[in-house]
This record gives structure tokens, C-alpha cells and sequence, in this order.
């Protein structure tokens, strides 16, 4: 699967404190693009107004070109959290008496 337009998305910082979050589309025909920018474009809004949009592992802020639901700044912070989880779970319990 191919990776979001890094150039289909403007994100800026406005001085009030707020964001502000553009879906760019430079074919005004070209509806099904437009459509998934502007839903891209509503999520990562909604993650910068949530947490900043930042990464679950490290705290770093997520970098624009990664998908709006991306939760992880890259996949090493990913695969670090995934080995975190399946190590939890093969930590036996003993039982008690």
C-alpha cells in the first residue's frame, strides 16, 4: 500500500494555541482523493487536539507523512510496544495457596 502524499495535508500551529489542519487537492474532479484527504486531514485534528498527536512508545511527535490513525512515530517504537505486549503475556503466574 502505497504511503499518504506527504504534500496532500497542511499542518500549522496557529498562535492562539490551536492547529490548523488543510487537505490539499489540486484536482477539483478527482472526488475520491479529495475525500480521503479531507478524512485524513479531520483525524489528525482530532489527534492534535487530543495529545498533540504524539507517539505511544516515546512521546515524540508523530511525523506528518504517516497515516492519520498512525498511533507509533516509526516502526521501531511499533515493533518495541508489540514485543512489550507479547512479553506481558508469556510472564507466567504462580499460583497461590
Amino acid at each position: 500500500m502505497a504511503a499518504p502524499d506527504p504534500f496532500g495535508i497542511s499542518i500549522e500551529e496557529l498562535p492562539s494555541g490551536g492547529w490548523s489542519v488543510l487537505a490539499c487537492c489540486f484536482d477539483p474532479f478527482d472526488t475520491g482523493i479529495r475525500t480521503h484527504r479531507v478524512g485524513r486531514a479531520s483525524r489528525i485534528l482530532m489527534n492534535l487536539r487530543r495529545d498533540g498527536w504524539s507517539c505511544w512508545w516515546c512521546s515524540e511527535p508523530v511525523p506528518e507523512f504517516r497515516r492519520g490513525d498512525a498511533r507509533y512515530c516509526c516502526e521501531g517504537c511499533r515493533k518495541r510496544a508489540a514485543r512489550q505486549r507479547r512479553h506481558a503475556k508469556q510472564v507466567p503466574s504462580f499460583p497461590t495457596r
